[in-house]
Order: structure tokens, then C-alpha cells, then sequence
């Protein structure tokens, strides 16, 4: 998310407090911490699964 890349960017290399990020982002402090404690973004990537229309009615067809 470039949100939380942002977010790590202004903490690490400006050295910025959580509290003024949040301030100058107009994020919550909690997720300033998240995103600073957390380096990696996890992606949840389903596979997409089939869904018939008509389903349970396809023996009646």
C-alpha cells in the first residue's frame, strides 16, 4: 500500500513521531504504528471459483 510505504518514509528517513505523521497524514496514530511495525503488506490473493447462475436448478433445466 504506498499509504504504509509513505508512512514508513516520513518515520524512518524524516524522523518524524508516530503523532505528528498522523497529523500531517490525517490517519490515526494505531495505524501509524501498523504500519511502521509491519514492513511487508500481506496480499490475500484467492483463486477465483466458479459460481453457476442457475446451481442448485440445474438438474431441473
Amino acid at each position: 500500500m504506498v499509504q504504509y510505504d509513505y508512512i514508513r518514509y516520513l518515520y524512518f528517513n524524516e524522523g518524524l513521531s508516530q503523532r505528528s505523521i498522523a497529523k500531517k497524514i490525517g490517519v490515526h496514530r494505531k495505524t501509524v504504528k501498523r504500519a511502521i511495525e509491519n514492513p511487508e503488506q500481506k496480499y490475500n490473493l484467492t483463486a477465483v471459483k466458479d459460481k453457476p447462475i442457475n446451481g442448485k436448478y440445474e438438474d431441473l433445466v
